[in-house]
């Protein structure tokens, strides 16, 4: 159960109730009211973790049985480019990173770089008659330009976290509807949003820039102060309580809404924990959740800390070494970190459909769960990253429930982040601004005989930092590819390097066959498909497998 705060008293659930009955709003169970020139459509609440591992569900026992259980799982949904801003924007366009042109987190990509930022998707549902909210985090960079943060266009509501507050589980601030509100301590909050400039404007210095904006807004090292930590200010039930005020509150409106939280978890908390050096997990649990998560140990599948990648390619045989003892320590460490934040972000989901059953919402309301992008930790020597074209990085969980999407039902087959806007689009029966390179996912939750069939681009577009004196994630490099059912094929931009896996022999992504004559029809196959896949656009996307 949530502490107190986060729970509706019996009086005032009452209250709340008599409230709708007299409103004329309470009655049906089946769905909200609807005006007598709507159609009924259905509610959309988009739950949005980052950064989440597929196995990660396990963590979330509100997910598995209010969402899986009564909807329909896709077992192998594919993040184009693993990295937050490019897959977070492909979610609000329904276009792959060639295509909208978010290339990166940071200048002069993230939010501040993408094309044509008030054609998304929320102002599509808007203008078909939605009312629209986020909570939480939004694209990179947002709000480091001025300290305080636009509204993007296509919102009612808007609860958006300023960079890089957002990923401090205890000291942030929220934009909401152009009022600034703090948590935790205000002027370490206000800082991390004054450091947060460094990656929204140029930094030729590379690493002595980032150390000398670090320095000059918090001072020099060492560094024994990161921030309050009062546990009633953890972002993920904060952000979570705001997005249940939101859908209480949409209740006693007519027309649908689109309602998406966003909570922080189980990213890492960055500034705190790694460039101020604060000790422990990253990130850190709900407190309440920390007996819990001290039991728990990090799981090593056949590729962690991988012994030989003499077949990979070079930036990984150069820049990834064993992870030595000390790097092992914190992965396990921040695992049950992770594991906290998304047990409370689970609560966090047993209270959204509370809500909505109580304000007899939820028989008209179909709910996403999903990630913007997988994670790795400890595969292929990787101590904690996303980016990479592994399976980890790609895959990330996806769930949907709803009016009219089967209960219990698993769907096999590959899908894409291409497809979530359309998905959205054909729940709302609404128009999408841009050409879309996905397709809806609705006909293959009623039969798995309309699953797409067809190959899926992988692309990383730009290095995670571009200044190459930066240390940090030196293997993640541009690469493009291509990924089927049964294999991933990727071609390393820079340096031309290819690999190959088998994924029906070879799911862990040891054996690179490349090289190896059995697999060299595979491979031109595959090569083929990627040459017109890397710059295709809308229908010439569905390249068939």
């Amino acid at each position: 159960m949530r502490t107190a705060p986060r729970l509706l008293t019996r009086t005032a659930t009452v209250l709340a109730l008599a409230a709708l009955a007299l409103l004329g709003l309470a009655q049906s169970a089946s769905a909200r009211p609807v005006k007598a020139d709507t159609d009924g459509r259905p509610n959309i609440l988009v739950v949005m973790t980052d950064d989440m591992a597929t196995t990660d569900v396990k963590f979330m026992p509100n997910v598995r049985k209010l969402l899986a259980k009564q909807g329909t799982t896709f077992t192998d949904a594919v993040d184009s480019f693993p990295l937050c801003c490019p897959a977070r924007a492909t979610f609000i366009t329904g276009q792959y990173a060639h295509n909208h042109g978010v290339k990166g987190n940071f200048n002069p990509y993230g939010w501040y770089g993408m094309k044509d930022r008030g054609n998304i998707l929320p102002r599509w549902l808007q203008k078909s008659g939605y009312r629209t909210a986020a909570i939480g985090k939004w694209l990179n960079g947002y709000g480091a330009l001025d300290g305080r943060g636009e509204i993007p266009k296509g919102f009612d509501t808007w609860r958006g976290l300023l960079d890089v507050s957002a990923y401090d589980y205890y000291n942030f601030v929220m934009n909401r509807d152009g009022k600034l509100k703090y948590w935790g301590d205000k002027d370490f909050a206000s800082k991390l949003v004054e450091f947060a400039n460094i990656e929204v404007t140029p930094n030729p210095a590379g690493v002595g820039g980032i150390l000398g904006k670090l320095h000059e807004v918090f001072g020099n090292p060492p560094y024994t102060y990161w921030g309050a930590e009062n546990e009633e200010d953890y972002s993920p039930d904060v952000t979570g309580q705001v997005a249940e005020n939101i859908v209480r509150r949409e209740g006693k409106e007519k027309d649908p809404f689109f309602v998406w939280w966003s909570p922080a978890a189980p990213h890492r908390e960055d500034v705190s924990t790694t460039l101020l050096g604060k000790p422990g997990p990253d990130p850190r649990p709900a407190m309440r959740f920390e007996p819990d998560v001290n039991q728990l140990m990090l799981p090593e599948p056949p590729s962690f800390n991988e012994a030989d990648i003499s077949d990979k390619s070079s930036n990984l045989q150069d820049k990834a070494p064993l992870l030595d003892s000390d790097d092992i320590a914190q992965l396990q460490l921040d695992y049950q970190g992770r594991a906290g934040s998304l047990m409370a972000v689970d609560e966090g989901v047993g209270d959204l459909v509370k809500t909505l059953r109580n304000t007899h919402q939820l028989k008209n309301t179909t709910i996403v769960f999903l990630s913007d992008n997988g994670w790795l930790q400890g595969e292929h020597r990787i101590p904690g990253d996303k980016y990479l074209p592994y399976e980890e990085s790609l895959r990330v969980p996806l769930i949907i429930r709803g009016p009219g999407i089967p209960k219990g039902v698993k769907r096999g087959g590959q899908v894409s982040n291409v497809d979530f806007a359309p998905t959205l689009l054909d729940i709302a029966g609404a128009k999408p601004g841009r050409t879309m390179d996905g397709v809806s996912l609705l006909p293959a939750t009623k039969s798995k005989k309309r699953m797409p069939d067809r190959a899926i681009a992988i692309e990383a577009l730009a290095r995670l930092f571009e200044n190459p004196n930066v240390p940090a994630n030196q293997w993640d490099l541009p690469y493009t590819g291509v990924r089927t059912d049964d294999y991933t094929y990727i071609v390393w931009t820079e340096t031309g390097e290819k690999e190959l896996y088998d994924l029906k022999k070879d799911p862990y992504q040891l054996d690179n066959v490349v090289d190896d004559p059995a697999y060299s029809s595979v491979r031109d196959e595959l090569a083929a498909k990627l040459t017109k896949l890397e710059n295709c656009k809308g229908k010439a996307c569905d390249v068939p497998e």
